[in-house]
């Protein structure tokens, strides 16, 4: 029989159209290995994925897709991180020492060379990711359990705008997209990177959100592109800083500056693979800083025993951690978040609190003069930062009057194990190092227009102690105008003394002052009005300093 090109161009037309399920059905996986292909004909009749296929029915039928998605990410964020911590030697790296974005949605991209790449780069962030895959990967057994169980969603390379039209959606819901813009697993040498497409930063200029590059290093060894045999290895991600394309348009730019970006993209990863990172003057000053003389000399090489158990105790410490934060996230998903938080953020106050009247006493001058016993507008609490201890002890001086304050705080507390879940139980939200975090700003901002209180160190990192405070920066006095709200304010005196800067232990028998004075209030006349300009923001910012400045009572003979 010989096919009209009439009937050619519909059959096609039929194909272009047809639902991804048809499409799946098409499909036919071929191994090029013979006994990797009888492997697949075996494993295509799992009864796994055949229970699964029913349960996904059950999940649609009922309209519980996006809560069960998201309970399913968070509960995979713990086992699968475990796994591949116990039989791949995870471990992720952060060279530019920023944690992945807190807030709001943006595009991951990485090099692609193993079936378990999408796993390997979402346990490197700490956010649920959807990614895009081609069609075939929801036909190798197993993995498709996995991928659709996990969120991921479908690209058909041959009628793809239904794919693109679910990661816009996606991005406009506030989650992340996962991309491989090489569009496959690479084949070649493991030190090639193939072309990048520029679908990526399309979508990325179209929706303004960031793209994060990722790296991942020694995954080729694990499960290969035409292989069905999973192998130990040794694996590390590398995580990149954000890319922004606010000076683009989608309406306007070329194709050929999308390859250029495209491109500049791509070498971003090779760099993170290979290594090459890019660091601003003061911090190669620091990296530079590590090579001294001291620092390269010959260390003495560490007992394999005492070096087993401390990676053991920090897997452990790992372990708990992400399940707590997968715990978090679950409960927000039902909307009990704060119940748990606000049990842990009492439990935690009660407890520092008898811990310090034992061990290290602290004591509250003139709360009761200035500070409202009851919450009737949101308010920023503003206070000087002499030691990490500050983060506890305020907190806790608020919690013993029944305040449940929010708190910004550096994110370097974030990555520390345990301390992550900790302080996000407690209200806690990260602040990012350097720059303008806007979205820890519009975080706060929305807090205190809600009407909650937030505790900010308008320093942004803690000074030498002793009463010399550093210059604040002009953060609180544009949120309070923004917000409309007062500000508190508390001067913190002598706890620098009982954990000083770079400290490793507490120092018991070191008292602590906190003293809060009259609400800061010279701001108020820019309620309603423009911003005012920078100079007057750092002159109402200065004036709230000296005001703090005062409330020290390093002078005082009765501290």
């Amino acid at each position: 029989m010989v096919l009209e090109k009439s009937d050619y161009e519909s059959r096609e037309e039929m194909r272009n159209n047809a639902s991804y399920e048809e499409k799946e059905r098409e499909i036919e996986l071929k191994y090029k290995r013979g006994h990797h292909d009888m492997m697949y004909k075996i494993l295509k009749y799992n009864p796994i994925d055949w229970l699964n296929d029913k349960y996904r029915k059950f999940i649609d039928r009922h309209a519980l897709t996006e809560i069960e998605g998201k309970v399913q990410w968070w509960t995979a964020y713990v086992y699968i991180k475990e796994v591949m911590r116990r039989f791949f030697g995870y471990r992720v790296e952060y060279p530019y020492k920023n944690l992945f974005p807190e807030y709001g949605p943006g595009i991951l991209v990485g090099n692609h060379e193993s079936h378990f790449d999408p796993f390997f780069m979402g346990g490197a962030m700490h956010r649920r990711i959807r990614w895009m895959s081609k069609i075939e990967n929801f036909k190798t057994p197993l993995v498709r359990t996995l991928f659709t169980n996990l969120g991921a969603f479908r690209l058909d390379r041959d009628n793809p705008d239904e794919g693109w039209t679910q990661a816009k959606e996606i991005l406009e819901g506030g989650e992340w997209v996962g991309i491989f813009p090489e569009g496959t697993r690479a084949e070649g040498h493991e030190d090639e990177l193939g072309e990048f497409r520029t679908g990526a930063v399309r979508l990325a200029i179209e929706n303004q959100v960031p793209i994060v590059p990722m790296a991942v290093i020694g995954s080729r060894s694990v499960l290969p592109k035409g292989k069905l045999m999973v192998k130990p290895a040794r694996v590390t991600v590398r995580v990149g800083e954000p890319i922004t394309y606010e000076d683009y348009s989608i309406d306007t730019i070329t194709y050929e500056e999308l390859r250029k970006l495209t491109d500049e993209l791509r070498q971003e990863v090779v760099d993170l693979r290979e290594g090459n990172f890019h660091f601003d003057d003061e911090e190669e000053e620091k990296q530079l800083s590590i090579g001294s003389p001291k620092d390269v000399e010959e260390k003495p090489k560490s007992n394999a025993l005492m070096k087993y158990a401390k990676k053991f105790v920090l897997d452990f410490f790992q372990l708990w951690d992400d399940s707590w934060y997968s715990l978090l996230k679950i409960l927000d998903v039902f909307g009990v978040k704060d119940y748990f938080g606000s049990f842990v953020y009492h439990f935690s106050g009660n407890l520092v609190h008898n811990f310090c009247n034992i061990m290290s006493p602290y004591k509250c001058i003139d709360y009761d003069k200035y500070i409202p016993a009851k919450r009737e507008t949101g308010a920023i609490i503003a206070s000087n930062h002499n030691s990490e201890w500050d983060v506890i002890i305020l907190a806790t001086s608020f919690q013993q009057r029944k305040h449940y304050v929010w708190q910004q705080s550096k994110e370097s507390l974030f990555r520390i194990p345990v301390v992550n879940g900790w302080v996000r139980s407690c209200r806690a939200f990260p602040l990012k190092r350097g720059g303008h975090d806007v979205g820890s700003y519009n975080y706060a901002l929305n807090l205190l227009k809600d009407g909650e209180w937030v505790i900010i160190y308008p320093e942004g990192t803690t000074n030498s102690g002793g009463g010399e405070l550093l210059p604040g920066h002009t953060g609180p006095i544009r949120l309070a105008i923004e917000a409309k709200v007062p500000i508190y304010l508390v001067g913190i005196t002598g706890t620098e003394d009982v954990y000083p800067k770079h400290g490793k232990m507490l120092n018991f028998g070191q008292g602590v002052i906190l003293k809060a004075g009259a609400p800061f209030m010279e701001h108020q006349k820019y309620w309603d009005k423009p911003m005012p300009g920078y100079d007057e923001l750092q002159n109402l910012t200065d004036r709230m300093m000296d005001r703090i400045s005062k409330l020290l009572m390093y002078d005082d003979k009765r501290a």
